[in-house]
C-alpha cells in the first residue's frame, strides 16, 4: 500500500509527463479496441444459427469465358436432386433475401420496405426458427405466406391478431399488386446474419426439374449435412455425379463447391447489402497495430526521460539496501498504473466512439454490444499485462545504471546496446508513419483518378428511375416525362451505368486464342439511350427506330438478328472491321461503332459489349437527362408524375453520378480513416521523437553549457542534434519504402485501372517525416541552447 502511495505522489508530481503518456497510449488503446470490436463483429456473422456448423451454400464455380468465375446461386433445384441422391445431405432449401415493399394497413399512405427471405418450409428446420404465433408449415394456398418478426408485429401491428391478415405488397416489378398473408410470428432473427430480415416469404418448391444441358434458371441454394460429412469428399462427388447427369454432347463447364454460412459475410461472391470485406479489415487491424506500437514506443521513450529526472531518489533507495529486483517492482507499479488509467480513458473514448464507428460502417454493432462486460473485462486485463510486458525494458534499464553514476549525474557514457535500442525504437517509429502516409497517398490517389477519369459517357445530370413494370396502360410516360421543361432527353433501358452486364450474355469463341472464350455483354436500351448518356459514335451511324425489329436475311440466315453498336474494343477484339455486315457468331449486324464506356467500377476491365434497339413498354428503368440549374425542379416533377400515375408502387429514383460515387464509397471510407490514422502516427512520432530529445539534453546538458562557454550558436547547437535525427529519418525512409511500395501494389492490384505506384508517393511521405523531425528537434533544442550555461554547468 506504501508503494501504491509512493508511485501515485510521483506521477503527480510529474503530471506533464504522466499526461503524455496517458495521452498516447489511450489514443492507441481506444483505436485498437474500436477496429478489433468491429472484427469480433464480422467474425460473428452466421454463427449463432443452431445448426451453423453443418449449414452450406452450393457455390457454381462456371469457366464459360474461359475464366474461373464463382457465383452465390446455382440452377433450380439442384439442391432438391443432392438431396435425393447423397444421403450425407440432410435438408435442403433454396433462400433468397429480397426486398418487399408492403402496405401494412389498407389506409396506408406510404409502402414500407422490408428485407425478405424468400424460401420454402424446409428454411424452419434448417435455421431453427422459433415460431411464437400461429402455424406457418400449413401453407395458405393462393397467396404469399409471410412468417413475420416479433420486432415487425410489433412496429405496424401492436396488440392486434395478425394470423389470417392480409396485406398488399407494392411491388415495383409487378403489374398489379398481390395479396400476402401472414399465417405466424417468430422471435427476432440474428443481426449479425447474412440471413437478416424481418420477416420469411414462405412459398412452393419451383416447379422446375433440373436440366440435363448445363443450363438453367439460377437460385441461391443451401444444404444441411448430416454430422461427421467430410465437406471435401461430398464436394467432389457431387461433381462427379453431376458430370454423368448431363446429356452426354454437353460441353461441362461448371462444377460446385460448398461454402460454409459463416464465410458468407466475408466472401459474399457477388452484390450483397450485408457483407463484408476481408482485404479492408486487414488493413485496418494492421493500421490499428502499427499505431499502438508507436504508442508503446512513445511511452518507453518519455517514460525512460522521466525515470531519468528521478533518478538519484531511486538509487538513493538501492544504496539503502534495495535489491535490484525491488527497484524494478516498484517501476513496474508505475507502468501498470499508467496502464489501467489509459485502459479507464481509453473506455471512455471507446463508448463515445462506438456509435460514431457504427454510423460510419453502416450497420450495428450488435453482436459487440451482446458482449461488451466480457470484452472489457477481458482488455483491462490484457492493458495490465501490456504494461508488465513493456514496461520491463526501461524498469531493466534503469535499475542497471551503477549507483555512483547515478548519484554524480554521469549519465553521458551509456552503453552502445542501449543507445543501439533507443535508436532503433524511434526508427520503427519513423518506419510506421512512413509506412501509413504512403498508403493514405495511395489511397487517395486511386480515388482522385477514378473520381476524375472519364467514363466514356455524360451522367451528370442525368436521372435514372429506378427499374419498375410501367403496365400495358402506361406507356405513354416517357412522352409525358421528356414534354417537362428542363428535360433534354428520356430513355427506357433495361439496363443503368454501374451495373455492369446487360440484359444477356453471350459467349463466343476467341479466334485469336480457339482454346479461350470471349464473354460478350448485350445492353437493350431504346433508340434514345445513346443520346442520353452523350454516348459517342466514333463510326457509322446510331440506332433508330426502325432498328427495333428484326432484320431480314435472303440466303435462309437464322431468325432473331438485329442491327446494333458495338464498342471500339468489341470491334477490334472480334475482328469487325465493316459495318451492315452479319456477324454470325452474335447474330447482329454492326451499323456503328461507338467510343468505349465504363459500364462498372474501375475494379473490373471494360468487358465487349453490344448494345441493342429494344422497346420496353412493360418493364424498365427511365434514363432523364436534365438540363443544368434544373436538377431539383425536374427531380420534383419526375417524382409526381410517378407518384400520380402509380399510386400503388414504390419506385425509386437515383442520380447516376451518385451511384458511380457510392461505387467507391469504400475507398472514401479508408481515405477517411487513413487521414485519422496518419495523424495519429504523426501526433504520436512527435511524442517519441520529443521524449527522445529531451532524454538526450538530460544526458547532454553539461556538453551544451561547454560548447555554448567555447562559442557555439544556437545554431550550431541545433544542427548538432537535427543531425542524427534526419540520419534515423533516411534510414527509416529506406526500409519503409519498400515495404509500403509491396503492400500499394497489392492493394492497387484489385483495380484493372489504377495510377500505380509513383514515385512521388514516397518523396511527399518523405517530406513529411523530414519536416515533423526538424519542428520537434530544434523546438526543444533551440530551448536548450538558450539557457544560461551557467546554470546547467552548475550542477558539477
Amino acid at each position: 500500500m506504501n508503494s501504491f502511495k509512493l508511485t501515485f505522489r510521483s506521477l503527480i508530481s510529474n503530471r506533464q509527463y504522466t499526461w503524455i503518456n496517458i495521452l498516447g497510449l489511450s489514443i492507441g488503446f481506444s483505436l485498437c479496441l474500436l477496429v478489433f470490436a468491429l472484427v469480433i463483429e464480422e467474425n460473428s456473422y452466421d454463427k449463432s444459427w443452431r445448426n451453423a456448423d453443418h449449414l452450406f451454400r452450393i457455390v457454381t464455380i462456371d469457366s464459360t469465358a474461359g475464366l474461373e468465375r464463382q457465383m452465390s446461386r446455382t440452377f433450380v433445384n439442384l439442391s432438391t436432386e443432392l438431396k435425393q441422391v447423397f444421403p450425407e445431405i440432410q435438408n435442403e432449401t433454396r433462400i433468397e433475401s429480397r426486398k418487399y415493399y408492403l402496405k401494412p394497413h389498407a389506409s396506408s399512405a406510404q409502402p414500407i420496405g422490408i428485407q425478405v427471405l424468400e424460401s420454402e418450409i424446409n428454411i424452419l428446420d434448417m435455421l431453427s426458427i422459433k415460431v411464437l404465433e400461429g402455424n406457418p408449415k400449413q401453407l395458405v394456398q393462393g397467396k404469399t405466406n409471410l412468417l413475420i418478426g416479433k420486432e415487425f408485429k410489433e412496429k405496424y401491428f401492436k396488440n392486434e391478431n395478425v394470423i389470417g391478415k392480409v396485406i398488399q405488397s407494392a411491388d415495383p416489378y409487378t403489374d398489379q399488386p398481390s395479396d400476402y398473408i401472414i399465417t405466424g410470428v417468430m422471435d427476432n432473427l440474428p443481426y449479425n446474419s447474412t440471413l437478416r430480415a424481418s420477416a420469411i416469404a414462405l412459398v412452393p418448391k419451383i416447379s422446375m426439374e433440373l436440366s440435363k444441358d448445363g443450363s438453367g434458371y439460377y437460385t441461391e441454394q443451401f444444404v444441411q449435412l448430416k454430422p461427421g460429412t467430410p465437406r471435401i469428399d461430398l464436394e467432389q462427388k457431387l461433381n462427379h455425379w453431376y458430370k454423368g447427369y448431363l446429356s452426354p454432347n454437353t460441353k461441362h463447364v461448371t462444377s460446385f463447391r460448398l461454402q460454409p454460412i459463416q464465410d458468407i459475410f466475408m466472401e459474399p461472391l457477388g452484390s450483397a447489402d450485408i457483407s463484408g470485406n476481408q482485404k479492408t479489415t486487414n488493413i485496418f487491424v494492421g493500421v490499428a497495430v502499427l499505431v499502438f506500437i508507436i504508442s508503446c514506443i512513445n511511452f518507453i521513450n518519455i517514460y525512460a526521460v522521466r525515470t531519468v529526472k528521478k533518478l538519484r531518489a531511486l538509487h538513493i533507495h538501492k544504496v539503502l539496501g534495495a535489491s535490484r529486483s525491488q527497484m524494478i517492482r516498484r517501476m513496474l507499479l508505475e507502468t501498470i498504473l499508467l496502464f489501467f488509467i489509459s485502459a479507464l480513458c481509453s473506455l471512455v473514448l471507446f463508448r463515445l466512439g462506438l456509435s460514431q464507428l457504427e454510423h460510419f460502417i453502416g450497420y450495428d454493432l450488435a453482436y459487440i454490444k451482446s458482449i461488451q462486460l466480457p470484452l472489457l473485462l477481458a482488455f483491462m486485463t490484457t492493458a495490465i499485462a501490456l504494461g508488465v510486458l513493456i514496461g520491463f525494458y526501461p524498469a531493466w534499464l534503469i535499475s542497471g545504471i551503477k549507483s555512483s553514476d547515478a548519484l554524480k549525474n554521469k549519465l553521458s557514457k551509456i552503453p552502445n546496446a542501449e543507445v543501439f535500442i533507443k535508436k532503433m525504437l524511434i526508427t520503427t517509429q519513423f518506419s510506421i508513419a512512413i509506412i501509413v502516409i504512403i498508403g493514405l497517398i495511395t489511397i487517395k490517389s486511386q480515388l482522385s483518378y477514378m473520381q476524375a477519369a472519364p467514363l466514356g459517357m455524360e451522367v451528370k445530370n442525368v436521372l435514372n428511375i429506378d427499374y419498375f413494370n410501367k403496365g400495358t396502360q402506361n406507356t405513354n410516360i416517357k412522352d409525358r416525362i421528356g414534354q417537362l421543361t428542363g428535360v433534354e432527353s428520356v430513355s427506357v433501358a433495361a439496363w443503368t451505368p454501374t451495373i455492369g452486364s446487360g440484359y444477356l450474355a453471350k459467349t463466343i469463341v476467341d479466334k485469336d486464342d480457339p482454346g479461350k472464350n470471349i464473354q460478350v455483354s448485350f445492353i437493350g436500351g431504346d433508340v434514345d439511350l445513346s443520346k442520353t448518356l452523350g454516348i459517342q459514335l466514333v463510326k457509322g451511324r446510331l440506332l433508330t427506330p426502325e432498328d427495333y425489329t428484326h432484320v431480314e436475311m435472303d440466303m435462309g440466315e437464322d431468325e432473331g438478328i438485329n442491327n446494333a453498336l458495338v464498342t471500339e474494343s468489341t470491334a477490334k477484339k472480334l475482328g469487325i472491321d465493316k459495318l451492315g455486315i452479319l456477324y454470325k457468331d452474335l447474330q447482329i449486324i454492326p451499323v456503328g461503332i461507338i467510343k468505349d464506356f465504363h459500364s462498372e467500377s474501375f475494379r473490373s476491365k471494360i468487358v465487349p459489349t453490344v448494345i441493342l434497339a429494344k422497346d420496353f413498354n412493360g418493364s424498365g428503368n427511365i434514363l432523364i437527362k436534365v438540363g443544368k440549374g434544373q436538377e431539383q425542379q425536374i427531380f420534383r416533377s419526375v417524382s409526381q408524375i410517378i407518384q400520380n400515375t402509380y399510386p400503388d408502387k414504390h419506385v425509386s429514383f437515383h442520380w447516376i453520378d451518385d451511384l458511380i460515387a457510392k461505387q467507391y464509397e469504400k475507398e472514401s471510407k479508408q481515405v477517411q480513416l487513413f487521414i485519422l490514422f496518419s495523424a495519429l502516427t504523426l501526433l504520436i512520432s512527435a511524442l517519441g521523437i520529443t521524449g527522445l530529445i529531451m532524454q538526450n539534453l538530460e544526458q547532454r546538458t553539461k556538453e551544451i553549457g561547454i560548447r555554448k562557454v567555447l562559442g557555439a550558436t544556437v545554431l550550431d547547437i541545433s544542427r548538432l542534434f537535427s543531425k542524427d535525427y534526419l540520419i534515423l529519418s533516411t534510414l527509416a525512409i529506406f526500409i519503409a519504402s519498400p515495404i509500403a511500395g509491396y503492400f500499394s501494389k497489392k492493394w492497387l492490384e484489385d483495380y484493372a485501372y489504377n495510377v500505380g505506384v509513383q514515385w512521388w508517393f514516397f518523396i511527399l511521405a518523405a517530406l513529411a517525416i523530414f519536416l515533423i523531425s526538424i519542428i520537434t528537434v530544434n523546438f526543444q533544442t533551440i530551448r536548450a541552447a538558450l539557457n544560461n550555461p551557467v546554470d546547467s554547468l552548475r550542477n558539477e
